[in-house]
């Protein structure tokens, strides 16, 4: 049986690829190579364009604070439902296996939540060298010095009011086809300009997983039954963290592009098992120079 559905919201330009690379956690190497057997996708005509904006929420387990940038991000997402996406990314010696931490029972905090592709974002941006919780949004202000594009949770809200209204450029429409049998993922990705743009850009596609429950110190309170949210899981993207090279110059106003790409979901990643009825797909994509995310978008795998 085969679910299929469809998303919308300004993004940017896609090309044809499906390259195998190898994955250092062998457990998540679930990338696949054909996407032939994959069925082609009919977007929707669409005529209102939101930018959204990705809010990626460094975190780890015995991070006493990040339940409350949890919340924050939470908050955000209520105030401007619709234009938020949210990513939590396992990093650091706080999201390291700590059976029995603080004196939990010695089953406590084992579980290992960490990726090769959050370890690629955290060497690159730095969020548990600067102290968890941390947060970037669409990874403005990059800077691997200043450390600007790191914000602290108490002020997120601030920064989102500032950039929520920025325009939209690009379009972007996913659409996924899943097989429940077999695990295996089709999805495409349509983008459409809305805008004439000169640059160099790449784009990623991301699996995420919802209401994992485990263990979560909160400020010194050890929470057994604590939800974990928007947990990254793996990179749907071949070329794994930093995604498919997509254009590089000018890109006309109306340029339009459909990628493929295909995936077999592992029953777990790092023994921590994965319940697809609970994952998401989220798609960006960035510009080369300063990892600035244009546009975004998620959908549920199974609706």
């Amino acid at each position: 049986m085969k679910k299929l559905f469809f998303l919308s919201i300004a993004f940017g330009f896609i090309l044809t690829s499906c390259d195998f690379v190898n994955n250092p956690y062998p457990e998540t190497n679930a990338n696949l190579g054909d996407t032939a057997s994959c069925p082609d996708a009919t977007f929707p005509i669409v005529t209102t364009h939101i930018k959204k904006i990705l809010i990626e929420d460094f975190t780890g387990h015995t991070c006493g604070n990040c339940p409350r940038a949890a919340k924050e991000l939470h908050e955000i997402d209520s105030i401007y439902s619709g234009k938020i996406v949210g990513l939590a990314t396992h990093v650091g010696s706080f999201a390291v296996p700590a059976p029995g931490y603080a004196g939990s029972p010695a089953t406590a905090f084992t579980p290992d939540y960490r990726t090769s592709v959050g370890d690629a974002y955290d060497a690159t941006f730095g969020a548990s060298d600067f102290g968890l919780p941390q947060g970037m949004f669409n990874r403005k202000e990059f800077d691997p010095i200043a450390q600007t594009h790191l914000k602290f949770f108490p002020n997120w809200k601030t920064y989102v009011a500032g950039i929520i209204s920025e325009p939209s450029v690009v379009d972007l429409q996913i659409a996924v086809d899943y097989d429940l049998a077999t695990r295996k993922i089709c999805v495409s990705v349509k983008d459409s300009f809305l805008t004439t743009m000169s640059d160099t850009l790449r784009m990623v596609v991301l699996l995420t997983q919802d209401s994992i429950v485990s263990y979560q110190d909160s400020v010194g309170n050890i929470k057994p039954f604590y939800v974990h949210r928007h947990m990254l899981r793996d990179a749907i993207t071949p070329s794994g963290a930093w995604g498919e090279a997509l254009a590089t110059g000018s890109i006309p106003l109306g340029t339009t592009h459909i990628k493929k790409f295909a995936y077999t979901i592992p029953a777990s990643y790092r023994s921590v098992v994965c319940d697809e009825r609970h994952c998401h797909l989220i798609a960006f994509i960035y510009r080369v120079r300063t990892k600035e995310i244009i546009q975004v978008e998620e959908v549920n795998l199974i609706p």
